[in-house]
């Protein structure tokens, strides 16, 4: 998977270097997909996924971390999320998300969605791996 990441320089290089390995553990590695990674101190949450159709590409958006860690894991988070786009595992429609071919419309409680359930089970894991390589 090819990626391109909008950052300021640090940053950058921080994302730059744990991103192979990330991609790596995921499964991500051979995806014809591209993968952009930006940051917007203006996002509400700490980070989204957003597939960017017609284009075969996935957007990151990330809140901009003080601490390293916490930029790291919620990396980790957003690329479980494009694993699932990617494998089609989930995907998004007008209607909601389906998830493994069941549909989970807007109501659904965030930690009740399964995606969120996925990509919180794995986060530390990829995060730590990634910078222990």
């Amino acid at each position: 998977m090819e990626f391109h990441v909008e950052a300021g320089p640090k940053t950058k290089k921080f994302i730059e270097a744990l991103l192979p390995n990330m991609l790596s553990q995921l499964g991500l590695t051979n995806s014809r997909r591209l993968l952009m990674v930006k940051m917007d101190k203006e996002l509400e949450d700490h980070g989204t996924t957003v597939p960017m159709v017609g284009i075969n590409t996935i957007l990151v958006v990330l809140k901009p971390r003080r601490n390293p860690i916490e930029l790291g894991v919620t990396l980790a988070h957003e690329l479980v999320h494009v694993r699932q786009l990617a494998k089609g595992i989930m995907q998004v429609t007008a209607r909601g998300k389906k998830w493994k071919g069941k549909f989970y419309s807007g109501r659904t409680p965030y930690l009740d969605q399964p995606w969120e359930q996925d990509a919180f089970a794995r986060q530390e894991i990829v995060f730590r791996r990634a910078i222990d390589s």
